[in-house]
């Protein structure tokens, strides 16, 4: 499992670290950076949704 949460954690800093670049190329509305914004979106909430199970079996 801590094998699994690195590597998403690795995917989610470099699509961080993309879309940064890509803000300071293109700017905040440019379709390339609301694209990639939109995929660091879904690898966090991938993220969050892994944690929640865990949380929920947890919790029982």
């Amino acid at each position: 499992m801590k094998y699994v949460v690195n590597n998403q954690e690795s995917d989610l800093e470099r699509e961080r670290e993309s879309l940064h670049a890509l803000v300071a190329i293109y700017g905040l509305q440019h379709p390339i950076v609301i694209k990639q914004s939109e995929i660091l979106d879904e690898l966090i909430n991938r993220y969050n949704r892994m944690f929640s199970g865990i949380s929920k079996i947890s919790n029982t």
